[in-house]
């Protein structure tokens, strides 16, 4: 994988990939486990978006590893990101199982089995958001790594609006 693409870093133009799509996706699973209409009619789209996000997620952690390497710099201010950054595509992998998981057992007729349905969609909505947060985690501690140390409104002058 190239570290820069168009001149900027990969991994900066594949992070807005996941930061948008792992929260969308994770409450998409949740609208799909609470809602069982919802679930035949996008339970397969769901399904199909949580497989493309592990692969989303793992070129990110792909590309923020060679950008880690690539800029030496970085060891210090981005290793705590890097070791969150690590975790996060077995978080999306987890939401994806449920998310597969979902679906084949609605598929399979499971949806009479109350008990089986609400232990996968409870399980499919705790694992959603588990990885909310730990998109948040590794979402901050890679904003604090970039931003960390300016102060964007050390030169700014605040005027009033009249």
């Amino acid at each position: 994988m190239p570290v820069k693409v168009f001149g900027l870093p990969t991994h900066v133009l594949l992070l807005h990939a996941a930061v948008a799509g792992i929260p969308l996706l994770c409450l998409a699973t949740i609208a799909v486990a609470a809602r069982p209409a919802w679930r035949r009619r996008f339970g397969l789209a769901n399904a199909i978006f949580a497989v493309i996000m592990i692969g989303v997620t793992y070129a990110t952690d792909l590309a923020g590893a060679q950008l880690y390497s690539h800029a030496t710099y970085l060891d210090k201010i981005a290793a705590q990101h890097r070791s969150l950054g690590l975790t996060l595509v077995w978080f999306v992998a987890v939401v994806a199982i449920f998310a597969v998981a979902l679906v084949v057992a609605d598929r399979a007729g499971y949806a009479e089995h109350h008990g089986t349905m609400v232990t996968i969609c409870a399980l499919a909505i705790a694992a959603s958001a588990i990885c909310i947060v730990q998109v948040i985690r590794v979402g901050d501690s890679g904003a604090r790594a970039v931003w960390g140390g300016i102060n964007v409104s050390a030169g700014a002058q605040h005027t009033p609006l009249r």
